[in-house]
């Protein structure tokens, strides 16, 4: 029965782009590309909400997907489709597509802070992130601008023991390499630097 349900939803969207649907969380999700708009469960179809227009679902009755967990009952940001939206396929379309479009600048909008988060970086832990943050350096920019050996500097007057790897990790990271691909060369010129630029700052204080 769902699953004749799900067919019959999905032939709704023959004209979207690279329809799909797949099992998810005990029904079916529907995508156009990448991107998952709708699901589809025994109970009837839900299109995703967003910020920008979730009250005009709530203004027309959608009610939220609402899932157990056994424990719990939790709501999700999916509103069930009224039988006057399925009837009406250019309505349905317009929807659709607007839920499609949001969508789309979410997850890129999501991506562009996920793109800036120093935890991205290789050999970036949770702890050297947090110990960077505390020394105002929040984002990749931030490093890229202060450089490795001013970074390390910076976390390393707040907190002196860290060790030398820390700055052989710091290096990896913004030349986009994990720390066990660098040589014993490259270590001993990346120390170098660092006591030059300790020599920098005596001679100039």
């Amino acid at each position: 029965m769902q699953e004749s349900f799900a067919h019959q939803i999905l032939t709704k969207f023959t004209t979207f782009n690279d329809i799909s649907t797949k099992t998810f969380f005990g029904g079916f999700s529907i995508s156009s590309g990448t991107i998952m708009f709708g699901w589809i469960g025994k109970n009837g179809f839900y299109l995703r909400g967003h910020s920008s227009y979730r009250s005009l679902f709530i203004e027309a009755g959608m009610q939220p997907l609402s899932v157990s967990s056994g424990v719990s009952t939790k709501l999700l940001d999916y509103y069930k489709v009224n039988d006057d939206w399925l009837n009406d396929e250019e309505k349905l379309h317009s929807i659709a597509k607007m839920v499609i479009e949001h969508t789309k600048q979410e997850l890129y909008e999501k991506n562009e802070i996920k793109k800036k988060r120093i935890k991205e970086l290789p050999n970036m832990t949770l702890s050297l992130e947090r110990l960077l943050c505390s020394v105002g350096i929040k984002d990749v920019e931030t490093l890229e601008k202060k450089g490795y050996l001013e970074s390390y500097y910076m976390i390393k007057s707040k907190k002196e023991e860290i060790s030398i790897n820390v700055l052989f990790s710091l290096y990896g990271s913004l030349h986009r390499r994990h720390v066990a691909s660098l040589s014993k060369t490259i270590k001993n010129e990346i120390k170098f630097e660092y006591q030059h630029f300790l020599e920098q700052i005596a001679n100039s204080s």
